[in-house]
């Protein structure tokens, strides 16, 4: 289960889930990301995906949001936040991507913002 709208007045895309993110529920997300990247067609904007309270995460869907990271990239994001539940993930990550972290066109971090 997610939701994903477009905030306006941040010029930002935010994404969140909870309970059970399946394979297939990753790429209807993704397919849903892309159709709102080119309904906005932004010249500026960020993104923020919390994944903090998702119970469970299927290994191809996690693949697909680091797919909707390079996508968003792609399409002209300034940066990409990820917000998520556990912090060996938030260190792997931003040990693996390094470059982008230091840019400061991705972040990962750990915590919710749904409270």
């Amino acid at each position: 289960m997610y939701i994903l709208n477009w905030n306006p007045n941040e010029q930002r895309i935010e994404a969140s889930f909870g309970g059970v993110i399946t394979a297939g529920e990753g790429e209807v997300f993704l397919e849903d990301l892309r159709d709102l990247l080119k309904e906005r067609q932004a010249t500026r904007f960020t993104v923020l995906l919390d994944l903090a309270t998702a119970r469970q995460l299927d290994v191809e869907a996690k693949g697909s949001f680091l797919e909707a990271r390079d996508v968003c990239l792609f399409a002209g994001a300034d940066s990409v936040y990820f917000v998520l539940r556990d912090e060996m993930e938030a260190a792997r990550l931003t040990e693996s991507r390094l470059q982008s972290v230091l840019e400061g066109r991705e972040r990962y971090a750990v915590g919710s913002l749904a409270a």
